[in-house]
Order: structure tokens, then C-alpha cells, then sequence
């Protein structure tokens, strides 16, 4: 009898039954399903229309007054007109309702976002790294600290984003709600960086 012949008479191996689980499917006893929205979803709008129609527009137009007084205070643009050639990136509104640590209150945030996904590279971007900070040293940081009893602080830079200077020559148009008069056609020549920029996080 060939080889082959033996492999044709060789027997199956026995089928493997998966085992299911009878155990029926229990909603969470925690939270209720109203209680899951309310922890997914603080009602924040998606857009600047959304603001100005919710109950809260008041705490809005303030949250984007404070945003507007920090972009004009590091003199992030200029307005002027758009030169032949060019284009005007989008830009929106984020909004943002922060819970305060160690409080009950709320604080409601208002974030400009330029929508950086339409830039091209080598007219509005080049350069996209983000520098970042060695663990050794923040190690070396914390071991001086210690060996010196100093104390460490952390600090958190309001508007971060808006510190750093652009080389390119980036146009976005006027936002929201904040249109000059008599200058509606103008749009924003960016000197600093803003949120959603490819070259924001440099």
C-alpha cells in the first residue's frame, strides 16, 4: 500500500464544540442610561450657530471674548487683504465646558481652531516636528530637587499655541462672530501660531 493511499484512510479528527455561555446579559447596575449622558455629554455645542442658540450663549460669547482677548494680546494677526494668489484657511469655534478641580463650578472655554488639514506643504507648512522632553531629563529635574530639598511646581501655559512665531505667510478668514465692521472682506495674516495648524505643535 502506497504512502498516499494510508493518508486517504487517515481519520478526521473529532469536531471541537465551542462552548457558549447561558448566562443571560445584565444592564450595569451603577448607572442608569439617563446617568451615562449625562456623564458623556455636557451639552457643549458643536458650532458657533449651536452657542449662540443655547441657554448658556451668555457663558459662551464671554468664554470666546477671553479666547479673542489672549489672541489680540500676543498680537496673533493682522487684518488686511487677501492677496492676489492666495487663500484664506477656515477656522471654528471649540467649545469646551472644564470641571474646576477641587470645586463644584464650571468654567466654559472657547478655543479657535484654524482648520489646518487643508494647508499644502511648501506653501503653508514645511517643518511639522514637535520637540518633546528626554524622561532622563525630567529625571535629573526631580533627583536635584530631591538631593537639594527644593520643591516642584507644574504649570500649565494658558494659550500655549499662540506663543510661537510663523515663518510662512498664512491667511485664515475672520472668525465667528467677530467680524470688523467695515472690514468684512479682510481676513487674518497670521503671526503667530494657532490650534489645528500643522506647524502649531513646532
Amino acid at each position: 500500500m502506497s504512502q498516499d493511499e494510508n493518508l486517504g484512510d487517515a481519520v478526521e479528527p473529532p469536531q471541537v464544540q465551542v462552548r457558549r455561555s447561558n448566562r443571560e446579559r445584565q444592564p450595569s447596575k451603577w448607572y442608569s442610561l439617563n446617568e451615562y449622558v449625562i456623564l458623556t455629554d455636557d451639552g457643549e455645542p458643536e458650532c458657533f450657530r449651536e452657542a449662540m442658540e443655547s441657554e448658556e450663549k451668555r457663558k459662551w460669547l464671554d468664554a470666546m471674548k477671553d479666547e479673542m482677548k489672549s489672541i489680540h494680546n500676543n498680537h496673533t494677526f493682522d487684518l488686511v487683504k487677501l492677496p492676489k494668489g492666495k487663500r484664506a484657511l477656515d477656522n471654528r469655534w471649540i467649545y469646551r465646558v472644564k470641571h474646576e478641580s477641587n470645586s463644584t463650578s464650571l468654567r466654559y472655554k472657547a478655543i479657535l481652531v484654524a482648520k489646518g488639514y487643508s494647508q499644502r506643504k511648501g506653501v503653508d507648512f514645511n517643518e511639522i516636528f514637535s520637540p518633546v522632553v528626554k524622561m532622563s531629563s525630567i529625571k535629573t529635574v526631580l533627583s536635584l530637587a530631591s538631593t537639594l530639598d527644593l520643591e516642584v511646581d507644574q504649570i500649565d501655559v494658558k494659550t500655549a499655541f499662540l506663543y510661537g512665531d510663523l515663518e510662512e505667510e498664512i491667511y485664515m478668514k475672520q472668525l465667528d462672530g467677530f467680524h470688523v465692521e467695515g472690514k468684512e472682506d479682510y481676513v487674518c495674516r497670521l503671526r503667530k501660531s494657532l490650534y489645528g495648524l500643522k506647524q502649531a505643535p513646532r
